[in-house]
């Protein structure tokens, strides 16, 4: 005789909500809107509430909803979401500059070691020998 078989049972993940609570009107009608992929707007459909939140690749929704819950509760400041919006714009805006200047180290660098071949093949023709510091 052999032992009953258990039923497994997996709980399903709850999905994250997509409509919040406004903590004015106390409706629920707040929605999440991503402008672009640094700004999200989150407004309350009831009581017209808004703001621009910064928006994070990693981000979802409700981390969106959390900071709006915090500027329209009091606990940050609008003037401390503009100069974090700010900082993200010029963060990405100097990550792409480097780029550009790598380029030009690389140019650089070829014109200096086409400029020495130059110098030691003319000095060379010269029958003078190359100066090495010796």
């Amino acid at each position: 005789m052999g032992r009953k078989r258990r039923k497994i049972i997996r709980k399903q993940a709850k999905p994250y909500p997509k409509v919040f609570i406004c903590p004015l009107c106390n409706v629920q009608a707040v929605t999440v809107t991503v402008e672009s992929s640094k700004i999200a707007v989150v407004k309350c459909g009831n009581c017209g509430v808004s703001h621009e939140v910064p928006w994070y690749r990693s981000y979802m929704p409700v981390d969106a909803y959390s900071v709006w819950y915090d500027v329209v509760t009091g606990r940050r400041s609008v003037e401390d979401l503009r100069r974090e919006i700010e900082r993200m714009t010029v963060t990405i805006e100097e990550a792409a500059e480097p780029v550009a200047d790598e380029t030009e180290y690389q140019a650089q660098e070829s014109t200096e070691a086409t400029d020495e071949s130059t110098e030691e093949s003319s000095l060379q023709t010269s029958g003078e020998e190359p100066s090495g510091g010796e």
